[in-house]
């Protein structure tokens, strides 16, 4: 009997683990641009108990990508549609129960801080000047040109002295004769013409022509080169006219797969080709070659990161006013000149060379 009291007493002066929360909502690709931070706060936390609370969008993503022990999904909706607000009370309470001794805000958003404020975190860290909701703030810039994965690593704690832990996916495996398996088995490239798309926000302007993207997909079927096309059903709406009559080496997956499909489908690519968009994050996650396309963002800001030699981005010349959205408030542009003007030739130029250069890495690699 005294040997158990022992042992009760033993387990009840035991610290628990420290809880910590971090809230990332929506947009994939500023999602996947978290994952160093993340993991670099997973690093200098090896102890702790962290939770990441995301919309039904990311959560599958993150179960595979994300070094955390624990992931909250939730209908983002409920954030982003102000009638839905009272469907947050459950969670709120829920998340009060953990007792978190440290919260961690991706979004700049002042409703966010104040439900952060509500879930009794006694330290609320985000981005910005005013500490509305906040215990602690990070200034949102710098001063310097910074990536935007670096920004968020900053709010971790991360000073730029040592290098960022990289970010990987766990991609599950597919049967071979699976819808998946079957698109890549002959090794195509990946084009994706749509994107520019978030819960809060429609870019179009970061597309280039729909149409450019078909004489694309024929130009290399003309090199008997398979292609697969990938986009989300919003896509659809907008790409039309790429996918109608494609050609017999092409497959048409726009609007038929979730994140972690395209995942598994990028990592079975030579390349991807696409605008600025999540399928490129989602690319350099899996270490699948690219070439982006950059008209009104900054790809030094939010390209792939880290940076490498096999992840091209092709930028407009001559258009002196890209890019036009250093602090994140992109206008509208009537004729969207900059992605106008990055033409067939050069991307077709860039593909052959890559396509090249990753076939003579792939053989010294096997050889």
């Amino acid at each position: 009997m005294l040997s158990l009291n022992k042992q009760q007493n033993s387990k009840s002066t035991e610290k628990d683990p420290e809880r910590i929360l971090v809230v990332k909502l929506y947009a994939i690709g500023d999602f996947i641009m978290s994952l160093p931070g993340l993991a670099f706060l997973r690093r200098r936390n090896p102890d702790a108990e962290i939770h990441l609370l995301t919309g039904s969008i990311i959560a599958p993503l993150a179960r595979c990508s994300a070094p955390v022990n624990k992931i909250i999904q939730v209908n983002e909706k409920h954030f982003t549609e102000r009638h839905r607000s009272l469907s947050l009370v459950p969670l709120i309470s829920r998340l009060r129960k953990q007792r978190y001794t440290r919260a961690y805000l991706l979004h700049r958003v002042l409703p966010l801080r104040l439900f952060l404020l509500a879930t009794g975190a006694r330290d609320r860290i985000g981005q910005g000047n005013s500490k509305m909701g906040l215990t602690d703030t990070v200034p949102f810039e710098t001063g310097r040109t910074e990536h935007d994965a670096e920004r968020y690593a900053r709010l971790f704690g991360w000073t730029g002295s040592e290098l960022l832990p990289e970010s990987f996916a766990s991609i599950p495996e597919y049967p071979s004769d699976s819808p998946i398996a079957s698109a890549i088995d002959s090794r195509p490239i990946a084009v994706s013409p749509g994107g520019g798309k978030s819960s809060i926000r429609d870019m179009n302007w970061k597309r280039w022509p729909a149409q450019r993207f078909r004489e694309l997909i024929d130009l290399l079927h003309g090199e008997n080169i398979n292609t697969v096309v990938l986009g989300s059903r919003e896509d659809r709406n907008v790409i039309g006219d790429v996918l109608d009559n494609l050609p017999h080496t092409s497959t048409d997956l726009v609007g038929r797969t979730s994140l972690v499909d395209v995942a598994a489908i990028l990592s079975g690519c030579r390349m991807l080709i696409t605008n600025d968009s999540s399928l490129m994050h989602i690319a350099g996650l899996v270490s699948t070659p690219s070439i982006a396309l950059f008209g009104p963002t900054d790809p030094s800001r939010i390209g792939i990161y880290p940076p490498s030699p096999y992840h091209r981005n092709l930028i407009s010349d001559g258009t002196p006013c890209r890019p036009c959205h250093p602090d994140r408030g992109i206008k509208g542009c009537e004729t969207a000149e900059c992605m106008f003007s990055i033409s067939l030739e050069s991307v077709w130029e860039e593909t052959r060379k890559l396509l090249r250069e990753t076939e003579t890495q792939r053989h010294s690699v096997s050889d």
